[in-house]
């Protein structure tokens, strides 16, 4: 299996032990060879015979020291010289040519004249040319060497002895100077800005081994020195005695150019003839096996090493032949990071590495026959194709993020990768890089793409030996929030194939539907296919995995309905649907009830009822009641016909499950009565539907639900519809009674009707009692509606003497023409009439003489007609008698009212003449109505009164007098 090492920050030292043997080998850079392009002239450049050194700037330069002391600035692009100064006296030796640091234009050398102080100069390469070239101020050639930047000599002792190795740190603050005899020199000071120095032997061993590598570990303040029989630190600041500070290795020694610095860690890298090895400031912390002479190592580009081998053609080649002379030089370049080899050149024909250098972040190799070799790392992505066409993905990958590259390069490779091993039938370790790829699809890959690749993978793993690879997958698309229904769906699809139970049961619980809410591309895991995954579940025995994962979705409707239709346990059922919020109660009740009223029909109207009634309290605990695995008790078959039995039933069942502790507790009949509804009770009409083969449990449900109208005061519209449906009910169950006489149920409804009356709507009321032949509800719904004549009617044609009169009792004062209607119906026969009595005849003619229904003659026209011949003149005796009296009495009266009158006529007679004819005294002086006195206008009436005209609002009349 392919593993994808990731780290933060890619490390250049290997691990412990390494053999290059293991390392994978690849043409990562292209080498060109340069020749001189004044090979063979009068003025060659670096294939100049007398060459001493070559370097470069970072990228603007390359120089060479020929003849000895004369610096040559050769133009790297065109390889053309321009400029040359001598830096030294001729006598002197240039033997080591620096760049410093990060810079274009200044350089460091050193020069050597034995027996005579070693001169270091820092030169300003820039300045150099410009004196080159400024032909108004021309100098000596000369005179150029004394234009350095800075000067510094160094003397050991008698300078008997050549140096070494050479450097300097980063800001130019401080040089090490090697020398052959086992001498280290430190020099301290500003170069930079010319301000003097200081030097000062750090490290001497008396001769007795050469130093062969100087290396600056700027972090720690410490020089790596490395001889031809140790490796060791020596302080560069403080005094110390010219010992070293450690020894890191006392038996192994280092050949000259055998050494270098990894200036990311600061860690000492040594080439040794079976090894390349590495050293902190402590001690040894890894090593390559590596075995072949090495004449240079040079660390570059961070993550890079090379090691030039010069050895034998024999030995190169592994034949015991005796040798042939020829001398062939391999280059090597490792990647210290990802652990295979980069490059790897050989070099043919006694040619050896004179010297290596970077310029521009390009590797030179000068070599003794004056051939310039530049060594070009490809681009990332030529190397990356290189190693893919070797199939090392995970390489390639590495190589890929340590360049930065985009993710969908990253994918790339790492779908490469999948579909390789893949296609060599390593599906495990295929959807293992599959399920990598999801980690490199960002938010700049469109969604069409990354749905593409789901597609792509679900299709390669859908057969039945992949189900646990693709499980995998989904499983890791789920944990990302990138799983769509349809891979939820395949998900549990899988778990149920592959029988994981626990897994099913860790996805459940862990199924986390916050974040389907919170985000505008949540997932809306209702959406999900139920009917699909209750199936499969179903199919494979997973019930209380089902119930478990319908709960955490909240669907509780198909919770119920798997309970009722395939465990067949109503009791479960209901136990469940007591847990549930009133909003899904009342919407699976409306579904199921029918089906658990067959089955446990007392427990299941006691919950319609407290639904229905506003007493319903949901129970807490969901989980235990899921569980499938306990045992269902039967309900017992138990027959009430009221609420009040039903009622007492229930407190029976309480005080038995009491004595046998159960766990759940109903609430009693006394508990609930003060409770107030804690919601809108919803209206019983929505469930009638489901009672329609349980009547007498209907009945105790709508007896219920009347109850609670009149306690709570409820809708009077819902009301007086429950109180018809159960008069229906009622006369229902009359008509399938088979009790003789009188049933239970009729009786039920006469009560109802006479104590609702006034809620019973009259046209239903009077369908009802048409529908079931029940008198006292038509007679009710008649007088509801005051056809009491109607009614009268009725009962008149029915000859039903004794509710008529109850009729003209109840209604006769208000309604007066029922008394002449009762006359033509008592005298309309002789049986009739034979009924009656003196009293109930006088009733009715003094109730028509009372409200002057018929004046005496149309009376007695009524009772002379020819068809009413058995009427005597002894039934309008009294009454005849009665008005006559009455007749006599108001002659009497008018007559003395005419008398009265006839008196007061004549006394206002005489009063007028007297107003006409005689004259008036005024005799008041005062306003009647303000009672100031009269002043003009005024105004005099005869009756004596007087007014100010203001004071008058008719002038005509007076107001006194009206």
């Amino acid at each position: 299996m392919y593993q994808t090492p990731i780290t933060t920050k890619a490390s250049t030292t290997p691990s412990m032990t390494s053999p290059l043997l293991s390392w994978r080998q690849f043409q990562l850079f292209d080498f060109t060879p340069i020749r001189d392009p004044n090979l063979n002239s009068t003025e060659p450049l670096y294939s100049d015979p007398t060459l001493t050194c070559i370097n470069a700037t970072t990228s603007t330069y390359l120089f060479i020291a020929v003849n000895n002391s004369t610096i040559k600035i050769i133009n790297p692009k065109t390889l053309t010289c321009e400029g040359s100064f001598q830096a030294y006296d001729v006598d002197y030796r240039i033997t080591f040519m620096e760049p410093v640091h990060n810079s274009n234009n200044l350089i460091v050398t050193l020069a050597e004249n034995q027996g005579k102080p070693s001169v270091i100069k820092l030169w300003d390469i820039t300045k150099m040319l410009n004196l080159h070239d400024n032909k108004d101020k021309k100098i000596e050639e000369a005179d150029y060497k004394y234009e350095f930047q800075t000067q510094v000599l160094v003397s050991n002792q008698d300078n008997a002895y050549p140096i070494s190795c050479f450097k300097f740190n980063y800001d130019l603050t401080c040089l090490a100077v090697g020398y052959t005899n086992g001498k280290v020199i430190l020099i301290r000071g500003d170069l930079l800005r010319d301000r003097g120095s200081k030097q000062r032997v750090v490290y001497n061993n008396n001769g007795n081994d050469p130093i062969t590598g100087i290396q600056f570990n700027e972090a720690e303040n410490l020089l790596y020195v490395t001889t031809t029989g140790k490796i060791l630190t020596i302080s560069t600041s403080g005094k110390n005695q010219e010992k070293p500070t450690r020894v890191l290795s006392s038996k192994l020694g280092v050949d000259l150019n055998c050494n270098d610095i990894d200036q990311e860690t600061q860690n000492l890298i040594v080439g040794v003839p079976d090894s390349i090895q590495f050293y902190d400031t402590i001690n040894k912390i890894s090593t390559i096996n590596f075995e072949t002479p090495k004449s240079k190592i040079f660390k570059f580009n961070k993550n890079f090493l090379l090691i030039i081998s010069s050895q034998d053609s024999t030995e190169e080649k592994g034949s015991p032949r005796e040798s042939d002379g020829k001398l062939l030089t391999r280059v090597l370049i490792l990647d210290l990071v990802n652990n295979h080899i980069s490059f790897n050149l050989l070099i043919p024909n006694n040619t050896t590495i004179f010297n290596a250098f970077l310029l521009s972040k390009d590797l030179y190799l000068l070599t003794n026959d004056g051939v310039l070799y530049k060594i070009h790392e490809k681009s990332i992505n030529q190397q990356i194709e290189i190693i893919l066409q070797r199939e090392l993905f995970s390489v390639a990958f590495n190589l890929a993020k340590q360049s930065n590259l985009p993710n969908d390069t990253l994918l790339k490779i790492k779908n490469l990768q999948a579909d390789y091993l893949y296609n060599e039938g390593k599906f495990d370790d295929s959807i293992d890089i599959y399920i990598e790829c999801l980690e490199l699809f960002g938010t700049d890959e469109g969604e069409e793409d990354i749905d593409e690749f789901i597609m792509n993978i679900i299709t390669k793993f859908k057969e039945g030996v992949n189900v646990s690879n693709l499980t995998k997958f989904l499983i890791r698309l789920y944990e990302k929030s990138i799983a769509n229904i349809d891979h939820i769906t395949l998900l549990l699809c899988c778990y149920c194939k592959l029988k994981k139970v626990e897994s099913l049961d860790k996805f459940i619980d862990e199924l986390d539907l916050s974040s389907s809410s919170s985000s505008s591309t949540a997932l809306n895991l209702q959406d999900l296919d139920f009917e699909l995954i209750i199936n499969l579940f179903k199919e494979c025995g997973f019930y209380d995995q089902v119930l478990k994962l319908l709960n955490k979705l909240d669907q509780p409707n198909l919770i119920v309905d798997i309970q009722l239709n395939d465990l067949n346990k109503p009791k479960l059922a209901l136990n469940f649907m007591k847990t549930l919020s009133i909003d899904d109660l009342l919407l699976i009740l409306i579904d199921h009830s029918k089906n658990l009223l067959d089955s446990s029909p007392i427990e299941t109207t006691e919950l319609l009822i407290n639904v229905f009634t506003g007493k319903y309290r949901p129970n807490e605990n969901v989980e235990k009641i899921l569980h499938t695995k306990q045992e269902e008790q039967r309900e017992k078959s138990v027959e009430l016909s009221n609420y009040r039995a039903f009622l007492n039933y229930l407190s029976l069942q309480q005080h038995d499950e009491d004595d046998q502790q159960q766990e759940q507790q109903k609430p009693t009949e006394e508990a609930e009565i003060n409770q107030e509804p804690t919601y809108l009770p919803p209206k019983p009409n929505l469930i009638y539907a489901s009672f329609t083969n349980h009547p007498k449990e209907f009945v105790i449900f709508l007896e219920a639900s009347i109850e609670a109208f009149n306690k709570f005061e409820g809708n009077a519209i819902d009301k007086q519809e429950t109180l018809l449906t159960l008069l229906e009910v009622y006369l229902s169950l009359d008509q399938t009674s088979e009790s003789e006489g009188e049933s239970e149920w009729l009786a039920k409804a006469n009560s109802l009707c006479l104590e609702y009356s006034d809620l019973l709507d009259s046209q239903s009321l009077l369908l009802l009692s048409h529908l079931y032949d029940f008198k006292p509800g038509e007679v009710l719904a008649q007088e509801k509606t005051n056809n009491e004549i109607d009614l009268f009617i009725t009962y008149t044609m029915n000859e039903d003497l004794e509710n008529c009169f109850d009729l003209l009792y109840k209604y006769g004062d208000a309604k007066p023409e029922l008394y002449k209607l009762m006359l033509n119906f008592v005298i309309s026969q002789k049986k009739i009439l034979d009924k009656l009595n003196k009293e109930d005849i006088q009733l009715i003619l003094g109730k028509i003489k009372k409200f002057n229904l018929l004046s005496t003659l149309e009376l007695i026209e009524i009772l002379s007609a020819p068809s009413s011949d058995f009427i005597t003149f002894g039934i309008i005796k009294d009454y005849l008698l009665e008005y006559f009296k009455n007749i006599n009495q108001e002659i009497k009266n008018n007559e003395k009212l005419i008398e009265k009158y006839e008196n007061e006529s004549t006394k206002n007679s005489l009063k007028l003449n007297q107003l006409l004819n005689n004259q008036f005294v005024i005799k008041n002086n005062k306003c009647n109505n303000c009672g100031l006195k009269l002043d003009y206008p005024v105004v005099h009436f005869k009756c004596n009164h007087s007014y100010h005209t203001k004071c008058l609002v008719d002038p005509e009349i007076c107001p006194l007098c009206n």
